[in-house]
């Protein structure tokens, strides 16, 4: 028979180490079992907002080599002008023991090196004109990967059903624009609806949708691949949305003699 035990904490009781052990291992336990089966990458938040001269990351939670650590507290980091390509990288080091804790030391900042190393995680890329702003806000979905100026996000992972999937903000503005069309695939309004109301897509997901839309075998590819696909699939449903509402607009004439 397996127990489940809840301390209480009630005055004139002492208070023994096992309270404070299962104190500590509830929460962690909960998480480990609601994120057991998903891939390494960011769980929730770590969203990148910029303020003039400023990027701040909010807090969140990242799976990485299959351990959850959160991060209770937004970080804030300079940027400046830069020409070139800059990713914004969140770096593990080695744990530190002492009799009292394990700490595990991270860093996020900014790097030119464009490659990962085993122990960093990209959070975001970006390259900023001289004289310019840097934003975090899109117009539209293509606007995810505009070269300059603009944070892209587009290459981030977030954690997944056994492989990392894309932010949920890349899909569900695929889904708004997608539904301001009319559409005529029922299976796109059943993807775009699951985009609005779903925490997160698989990746199996949106690849199996690209390859019902393109008429292509089903195959593995980037965040990159797939964000240039969804791209693909928005404008040619917008062209075809115009070409039957010019067509539907199109009048007839009767001249009788």
């Amino acid at each position: 028979m397996m127990e489940i035990k809840y301390p209480f904490f009630k005055k004139d009781r002492i208070l023994k180490i096992s309270m404070l052990e299962n104190l500590r291992d509830f929460p962690r336990e909960v998480l480990d079992i609601f994120c057991k089966d998903m891939s390494d990458g960011i769980v929730n938040g770590f969203t990148l907002t910029v303020d003039k001269n400023i990027i701040t990351i909010s807090k969140g939670i990242i799976k990485y080599c299959g351990v959850l650590y959160v991060m209770a507290e937004p970080i804030s980091i300079p940027y400046t002008e830069t020409e070139k390509d800059v990713m914004i990288k969140l770096c593990f080091y080695d744990d530190m023991q002492s009799e009292d804790y394990k700490t595990t030391f991270i860093d996020i900042n900014l790097y030119d090196d464009m490659t990962l190393l085993p122990n960093q995680i990209e959070l975001g890329r970006f390259r900023l004109k001289k004289g310019a702003y840097l934003r975090s806000q899109y117009q539209d979905l293509d606007d995810f990967v505009t070269e300059y100026n603009t944070i892209n996000i587009v290459h981030v992972k977030y954690a997944g059903q056994q492989q990392p999937t894309l932010n949920k903000m890349i899909v569900q503005y695929f889904a708004k624009e997608m539904l301001c069309c009319q559409l005529q695939d029922a299976i796109d309004f059943s993807f775009c609806t699951l985009c609005l109301n779903s925490q997160r897509i698989e990746r199996t997901v949106i690849q199996h949708y690209i390859a019902h839309k393109t008429q292509l075998t089903l195959q593995s590819m980037s965040n990159a691949e797939i964000h240039k696909q969804l791209v693909n699939i928005l404008e040619q449903t917008k062209s075809k949305n115009k070409t039957v509402h010019k067509k539907r607009n199109t009048t007839s004439r009767i001249i009788m003699d």
